[in-house]
């Protein structure tokens, strides 16, 4: 009867430290989409600024609050805007940004084509 708890004690320990790795493996999934303020052009993954660590710590309490997701990035974008995600969502005010670099790659492939043409 004394070691019967011991094979309940070690899955739950085991259950906990899955639970702990998996939320800690999709924070770090949400630190790499998630733009630092300070740093611009770093995720708050890559950043060591004040407000990078900040962020980190918001998004683990939402985290563990059971937010999804989607859930974290909406709150992160209502509060400081589209700009936070380090992938815009495609939408009016952004079309320009997705679509322009093919339609300049489009142009620039018609004026390739054309001389050539005009070569032969």
């Amino acid at each position: 009867m004394k070691f019967s708890f011991v094979p309940i004690f070690v899955s739950t320990c085991i259950l906990l430290c899955f639970s702990a790795f998996a939320e800690e493996t999709r924070a770090i999934n949400l630190f790499k989409e998630v733009r630092c303020l300070v740093c611009q052009g770093q995720t708050i993954h890559e950043s060591n600024a004040e407000i990078a660590e900040d962020l980190k710590t918001l998004i683990r309490e939402k985290i563990v609050e059971g937010k999804t997701d989607k859930e974290i990035k909406s709150f992160l974008v209502e509060k400081y805007g589209d700009w936070i995600l380090m992938t815009p969502p495609v939408k009016e005010l952004t079309y320009v940004l997705w679509f322009a670099p093919i339609i300049i790659m489009a142009i620039g492939l018609i004026v390739i084509f054309r001389r050539k043409i005009v070569k032969a």
